[in-house]
């Protein structure tokens, strides 16, 4: 593979052989890889998952060409700067518990973060993070049928590095939210972010009901007014907090409660 050439101001390169060697025994992390740049490290996991690659296989990319979010928004970042990462998950949970898995993502990227930085994240449902009432990180998780069975691809985009952002993008870093903008090591903050995913998929079926409890005290809407749209159609309400599966509570302003399980955009 070819090595990566970075400024000396840049941060250190995702080293393989550590986060290889950190994951050793765990289901997540049973294989690590690190690439250069992929189009897109999910598109590149969906291939392996089809191909019959196991559960657990987390691949990073230093830089991506065609990386995507929800709804096939463009997820951009400069080359050796940020994490991107994508994770082959073959669940042993039925299938309308799989939504799940972004809910659990959310809180392991808040518990790595709080984990390796003084910072204090909030999650903005159903998929993104922010720092300072702005974006830092989203979460992309799809569902695919092969011949080796159904799985799913776990896609994590977090700017850790990265410094500038175009003016009408509401977005932060890791290192623009630390004291003197202090260049952020990847390679714990991944290590930490695998583990706590490895814990909390663990437990994604019994113990969902407390992985709801910590993510509603981390909940970025709580008490907010937004506006959500969901099948074509707009609603409003305040935002009450999760049900049992991590669905959003909108108190409407005749006092009736709607339940979102998706939504295509929620605003403030």
């Amino acid at each position: 593979m070819r090595a990566l050439m970075f400024p000396l101001d840049y941060p250190t390169a995702l080293q393989g052989r550590r986060l290889a060697s950190a994951m050793a025994g765990h289901a997540i992390g049973c294989e690590v890889q690190v690439h250069p740049e992929l189009a897109s490290t999910s598109d590149h996991v969906r291939e392996l998952g089809l191909a019959g690659y196991p559960h657990g296989l987390v691949v990073f990319a230093e830089a991506q060409s065609a990386g995507r979010g929800r709804r096939d928004h463009r997820w951009s970042s400069e080359s050796g700067l940020d994490l991107l990462l994508s994770i082959l998950l073959r669940p042993q949970l039925r299938i309308e518990h799989w939504p799940r898995l972004t809910t659990i993502a959310a809180l392991s990227l808040c518990r790595a973060i709080e984990a390796t930085t003084l910072l204090k994240p909030a999650i903005k449902w159903p998929n993104d993070i922010y720092l300072s009432d702005q974006k830092c990180a989203g979460i992309l998780a799809e569902s695919f049928m092969g011949s080796t069975g159904n799985f799913m691809v776990l896609g994590i985009g977090l700017n850790v590095n990265t410094r500038t952002f175009p003016p009408d993008l509401k977005a932060t870093s890791l290192r623009r939210e630390t004291p003197h903008e202090k260049i952020q090591d990847r390679n714990p903050l991944a290590i930490a972010l695998l583990k706590q995913l490895d814990q909390l998929v663990m437990h994604w079926d019994e113990g969902f009901r407390n992985v709801i409890e910590e993510v509603s005290q981390r909940s970025w809407l709580s008490g907010k007014k937004i506006t959500a749209r969901m099948e074509g159609r707009q609603v409003e309400g305040i935002a009450a907090g999760l049900n049992s599966e991590g669905h959003l509570l909108l108190q409407q302003s005749d006092g009736s409660i709607l339940t979102l399980s998706s939504a295509e955009q929620v605003r403030t």
